[in-house]
């Protein structure tokens, strides 16, 4: 089971600079790369390969001493940072889609750099090794045990984070469901359950739009180029950053809560990215059911627990007692059936018809249920 473990870096002054001379040298072997295989191409219609430029970056390296200075490992991130923009570009002309030829990065566009599991790791005292950059201490919230896998390391603001990914073993055997519940994604209240509950949506990006705003028209009024400008600029990013940090926290903690309290959890397999186009974008993305959802998955799989992903067509409309469409407007928050007499919130309804579909269409859940219903009854 792969992990990603985040961590601040405690960097000095001077582990500041090697990691910004570092950060640099990677931007400029990037547009260096790219500029290759454009020129390449529009001049000589040749087609310029991965290990062509590793070739090209280890002669590089003998004729100038400068070039040596940096970590090798380090400086193959950007070209194959170029090889991955330039097949997704082809991957994208071929299938017909809006191609975006890639661009070249100016420093603020270029943040991070990675390196693989052999070129760096933990020492004795717990400190974080990188090939070529030395030791950095750090802080996190989780214990970075497994085997090492990648690094990237990310410049934000002033600060440097880094994200270290582990393969800590097989992921544990799925537990027998003697829980279950269907939430429904929404608006009003981010989740609704199969069984009542409702879980408030905060609306980070709504409450501090005051600040947004605020800082938005500070940086609006600074002149392009001055130190006042990427002050501002800071401001303005602490506070994206804040409101980021607000809903990953918050969206954690339901997604610890939800994995904790039940076996089985099943919601709506939506298509958020079409849904974004619409002129509820703001609210959706404020609400981040697609994060709420991947954290699920991520603590399902620690746990051993099912979440099961179903088709969201007619959850809404269906009633959950009898199973008769009934339509609703968007603004209609009560579900009334007039072939049964149901009647209970619209998302409510929604919840219940989430985990039937998970129960009914899943093979290996039935079986799990029938094994635990088998040994409840025989104890």
């Amino acid at each position: 089971m792969i992990r990603a473990i985040a961590m601040r870096l405690k960097v000095t002054r001077q582990q500041s600079e090697r990691l910004s001379a570092t950060l640099e040298e990677c931007r400029e072997l990037y547009n260096a790369a790219l500029g290759e295989r454009k020129d390449a191409w529009k001049v000589c219609r040749k087609s310029i390969s991965y290990y062509d430029q590793q070739k090209q970056l280890t002669e590089m390296r003998h004729l100038y001493p400068d070039e040596a200075a940096f970590p090798v490992a380090i400086q193959r991130d950007p070209l194959r940072r170029v090889d991955r923009a330039m097949k997704a570009f082809y991957r994208r002309v071929k299938s017909g889609e809006k191609p975006g030829y890639p661009r070249f990065r100016s420093r603020s566009r270029y943040e991070s750099f990675s390196v693989d599991g052999q070129n760096f790791g933990f020492d004795k005292d717990g400190k974080l090794r990188i090939v070529g950059l030395g030791h950095f201490r750090f802080k996190s919230h989780a214990k970075a045990t497994g085997s090492p896998k990648e690094l990237c390391v990310r410049r934000i603001g002033q600060k440097w984070t880094a994200q270290v990914v582990l393969d800590i073993g097989p992921a544990l055997e799925k537990v027998p469901v003697r829980s279950a519940v269907g939430i429904d994604l929404g608006l009003t209240t981010l989740a609704t359950l199969s069984d009542g509950t409702e879980i408030p949506n905060p609306r980070w990006t709504r409450r501090e739009e005051d600040e947004l705003a605020k800082a938005s028209r500070d940086l609006a009024r600074k002149k392009r180029g001055s130190n006042n400008r990427t002050k501002s600029k800071e401001r303005l990013r602490r506070v994206h950053q804040c409101i980021a940090g607000l809903r990953s926290s918050y969206l954690t903690g339901v997604a610890k809560q939800l994995i904790s309290t039940y076996d089985l959890i099943a919601y709506e397999d939506l298509k958020i990215r079409n849904m974004v186009r619409s002129n509820l974008a703001k609210s959706i993305m404020d609400a981040a059911w697609g994060q709420l959802i991947f954290r699920l998955n991520c603590e399902a799989e620690k746990a051993g627990k099912w979440v099961v992903p179903v088709d969201p067509r007619n959850t809404t409309k269906t009633c959950s007692g009898c199973g008769e469409l009934v339509p609703k407007k968007i603004w209609q928050r009560t579900h009334d059936c007039p072939h049964c007499g149901l009647s209970l919130g619209r998302d409510h309804n929604a919840a219940l018809n989430i985990l039937n579909l998970a129960l009914g269409e899943s093979a290996a859940l039935k079986q799990n249920c029938a094994l635990v219903t088998e040994r409840e009854s025989c104890t």
